[in-house]
């Protein structure tokens, strides 16, 4: 038994190393402490869901019902940012629709300040850039 407690001890260190190499913008991410992002101001000027299909859960009997996702459309001066999807109710942001907001962006991962100033984080699903006539601040030509 010694030696095949042995065996599966090296086995879950090399397969935590193996994970360790493969996440390393993720951890980085995450760790970054929320007064050295680089905020930006921003605007919510959107909230959509997008109702997919069925999931099946097995409890006691299969029950099925359909999967909603809701993306954040956040505008900076140049961008406007699709973030998300969240997927459950209790993962849903607390923000205004077209309140302010400070966004940070690291890598596709998005921080978000909501309405009580809490850092939130989520994907960044598309990035469109604003045209120059869209952007109040620069004066036209």
């Amino acid at each position: 038994m010694g030696i095949h407690l042995a065996t599966e001890l090296a086995k879950a260190r090399t397969a935590a190393l193996i994970f360790a190499l493969l996440c390393p913008s993720v951890a980085l991410a995450k760790d970054l402490p929320a007064k050295e992002l680089q905020w930006r101001d921003a605007k919510v000027i959107d909230v959509t869901t997008e109702t997919g299909r069925a999931a099946v859960v097995p409890i006691a009997a299969l029950v099925g019902r359909p999967t909603t996702k809701t993306f954040y459309w956040i505008q900076t001066n140049d961008t406007i940012y699709v973030l998300g999807p969240v997927l459950t109710r209790s993962q849903l942001l607390k923000v205004t629709l077209h309140g302010p907001t400070k966004l940070a962006i690291v890598g596709n991962n998005a921080h978000l300040l909501d309405d009580y100033g809490k850092n939130q984080r989520l994907r960044v699903i598309e990035k469109i850039a604003r045209p120059e006539s869209a952007n109040p601040q620069q004066a036209p030509r």
